[in-house]
């Protein structure tokens, strides 16, 4: 069973409880001690008394209570607790909303978790750590304080809206440290945030950067100036372009590469990266697709051939979606062409992070990205093409197994790039000509330099680095 745990570093935990601005002997929640490295450090550090739950009971009989007086310990379901609390920390679990319900063992379901958040409007999407933090907002008193550590892939998706407009209902995120380096024992590769609400509260974020040195020391910095947002000068890919997933068939095997004779109605098709040869769809691998629209008339092979097909569906009962439509009766095989894109980049990756420039035009199916703008093509491909680009992927992909990462269209929409119009002339000119001879020579060292350039737009000297080690920790864990 994936109790999704992880255990924060000593370090990490005194950086949290420094967080508290409460006083005294205020009243303490960990709803998941684990290690009880939260407790340690409160007990040591403030006068603060503490409770400590715990569901799991191998680490509740491994942790010996340091202090009877001021520390009171129970094995048991932190979706059972009513008390409330001046303050809460947490290192909440990390499970799936897929796995959710294999917890049911241990009294815990998606049902009981949503009831448990009262009013709260929840995604059935959300993962536990998303319960746990909704839920200790509504155990916390008036100006009570929540600090919590967990995997900050929430913010570059629709459930971690909703996440975040459901935690503003209640009070404000004060603080919002975003971590570089290992906070974990054991190094697991998540990143992560710190998290501070306070509950009633109003007003302005505060952004940081926590660096976790590898010897052990912490380094803060501020990331924003009162009032100024955190991202100034850039901006989301999605407000310069359009993001849009290739053409869906809805059953491959019938529509790419039929066996057919005639040619009425084939268009040709981009299927795999594996097709696609440096930074240009010029001279790629295609595939034929059928392509029947609304009105077209259909010659003797294609109708036997569609007949067949149909006859292959209902009597394996899949697709679903298409066997349902050939018992109503509807036209199951119409596929609408979207309009070919200037860019496009595959949504699963491993190794060779690329925007490759649709120079042919092609029709992609939907294991690709299209990236359509009224920018120019070369100018915009330069600004997807570097190590800056490529970090921010590295941080909100999701692993997708052996390595592969995993990369959604909100992921792709809000990529940070600079404004086009907000580049200098001299720089516009410049990425254009790097553009160009990356296409023409697939020479990588391109890159190098068009990153370069970005710095100053950026703030960050040392992209690739950072980029090649966050794309190490992912493919040598599964080597």
């Amino acid at each position: 069973m994936n109790l999704g745990q992880v255990y924060t570093k000593r370090i990490v935990a005194d950086y949290m409880v420094g967080l508290f601005t409460l006083k005294g002997k205020a009243k303490m929640l960990d709803p998941c001690f684990g290690h009880g490295v939260f407790i340690n450090s409160v007990l040591e550090n403030t006068e603060f008394l503490i409770d400590g739950v715990e569901i799991d009971e191998k680490s509740f009989s491994l942790f010996e209570n340091p202090n009877t007086r001021r520390c009171s310990l129970k094995n048991c379901d932190f979706f059972d607790i009513e008390d409330m609390y001046d303050g809460i920390i947490m290192n909440p679990p990390y499970v799936r909303q897929e796995e959710l319900n294999a917890l049911q063992p241990l009294g815990v379901s998606k049902q009981k978790l949503q009831t448990s958040c009262g009013l709260m409007t929840i995604s059935s999407k959300a993962n536990l750590y998303m319960y746990f933090f909704l839920r200790s907002i509504l155990l916390l008193r008036d100006g009570g304080e929540l600090i919590a550590i967990f995997p900050n892939s929430w913010t570059n998706t629709p459930v971690g809206k909703q996440f975040y407009e459901q935690i503003c209902h209640y009070g404000c995120i004060t603080d919002f440290i975003n971590i570089e380096g290992e906070a974990f024992e054991g190094s697991p590769m998540v990143d992560v945030c710190i998290l501070k609400f306070v509950r009633g509260e109003s007003g302005n974020t505060k952004y940081k950067q926590m660096t976790i040195c590898p010897t052990g020391v912490l380094s803060i910095a501020s990331l924003n100036k009162p009032g100024e947002n955190k991202t100034t000068g850039l901006v989301e890919l999605q407000t310069v372009a359009k993001v849009r997933r290739g053409i869906t068939t809805g059953f491959n095997k019938l529509f790419v590469n039929p066996t057919l004779f005639t040619r009425d109605h084939l268009v040709e098709i981009l299927s795999s990266p594996k097709n696609i040869k440096g930074y240009s769809t010029n001279h790629c691998k295609l595939d034929t697709m059928l392509a029947i629209k609304d009105g077209d008339v259909l010659n003797e092979d294609e109708t036997n051939y569609l007949e067949n097909c149909s006859s292959v569906i209902l009597k394996e009962g899949k697709p679903q979606t298409l066997k349902s439509m050939i018992e109503k009766g509807q036209p199951w095989y119409y596929i609408t062409l979207p309009e070919t894109a200037q860019i496009i980049f595959s949504y699963i990756v491993r190794s060779n992070l690329k925007f490759v420039l649709n120079e042919g035009r092609c029709n992609v199916r939907d294991n690709f990205y299209m990236i359509s703008s009224s920018h120019n093509q070369y100018l915009l491909l330069a600004l997807l093409n570097n190590y800056h680009v490529f970090r921010q992927l590295e941080l909100c992909g999701k692993s997708y197994g052996k390595g592969v990462l995993k990369l959604q269209t909100y992921d792709i929409s809000d990529i940070k790039i600079p404004h086009p119009t907000a580049l200098s002339k001299e720089d516009t000119d410049r990425l254009i000509k790097l553009s160009e001879d990356l296409v023409a020579t697939s020479n990588e060292g391109k890159i190098e330099a068009i990153s370069d350039i970005l710095n100053t737009y950026y703030g960050v000297e040392d992209a690739k680095d950072k980029f090649l080690e966050l794309k190490s920790k992912r493919l040598t864990k599964y080597e």
